[in-house]
């Protein structure tokens, strides 16, 4: 982890949370996904028998989380601190689908409420191994 404080600062990290989080709110709100729309309808292509915006769902949160937990400095906090910031991106990740149901070009997936909650879990599984390795 030393490399990387002295390429990236944590109130560095945060902004890009920060701004991170705004091009997530984007991609939930435009209507990007679908026929006639601007990236074609996506739900249609598959990697390994997986629908491609299930994978893409999951991908989506994990450097969120990364660089989130980075810029807060999550590996100085104690693990109620750490369970709380779980449960906060938990509950981003789950208004990021159900603010679907609010928008008429959108629909809401159980499925993609699982992917996000899966990918939320992958990046802290993984930031808890890169403070483990740190240590």
């Amino acid at each position: 982890m030393s490399q990387l404080t002295t390429l990236l600062r944590p109130n560095t990290a945060r902004t890009i949370a920060w701004v991170y989080t705004v091009c997530i709110l984007l991609l939930v709100a435009l209507p990007l996904n679908g026929e006639g729309q601007l990236l074609g309808n996506l739900n249609d292509n598959y990697v390994m028998e997986i629908r491609l915006d299930y994978l893409s769902h999951a991908l989506l949160f994990i450097p969120w989380v990364l660089v989130g937990g980075y810029g807060w400095e999550l590996h100085h906090r104690n693990r109620i601190r750490i369970g709380l910031s779980y449960l906060l991106a938990l509950t981003f990740a789950a208004f990021c689908e159900y603010l679907q149901l609010l928008l008429p070009y959108r629909t809401f997936n159980i499925n993609d409420l699982v992917s996000n909650a899966l990918g939320v879990t992958l990046g802290f599984l993984l930031l808890w191994a890169w403070f483990r390795s740190g240590k």
